[in-house]
């Protein structure tokens, strides 16, 4: 309870607030840019900071899929431009980005989905 009472009282309810809602929008934007991309699909969110989807290439079955999304986090995981967890939605194996960095930016969003169809090829 101390950390969290020290945190408050240095940097103010209102700013952590803040901070908090500027992160639930960047997922939000990170969901849109997957919406519009041919090559993504949005599988859940995004909830508060958390957006979860996969690379979906076209003619690829679900099996396929879920192998080729396994492949990509382990790249991904070695590659080290950018950081992804995983998550199971619906049964399928997605990507999963949870923002919690003050210094993401939408450009950091753009390069993330960048990076994943660099690694996926």
């Amino acid at each position: 309870a101390l950390k969290l009472w020290a945190t408050l009282r240095f940097h103010g309810g209102h700013r952590l607030a803040a901070a908090i809602g500027e992160d639930i929008r960047l997922a939000a934007q990170l969901a849109e840019l997957v919406g519009v991309a041919a090559d993504f699909e949005l599988l859940a969110g995004p909830g508060l900071s958390i957006c979860c989807f996969r690379h979906a290439p076209e003619q690829m079955d679900e099996p396929a899929l879920d192998a080729h999304n396994e492949r990509i986090l382990r790249a991904l995981q070695r590659d080290g431009r950018v950081y992804l967890s995983n998550a199971s939605v619906d049964g399928r194996f997605a990507l999963r980005a949870c923002i919690t960095n003050f210094r993401t930016t939408r450009s950091d969003l753009e390069r993330l989905l960048t990076v994943v169809r660099e690694l996926a090829g």
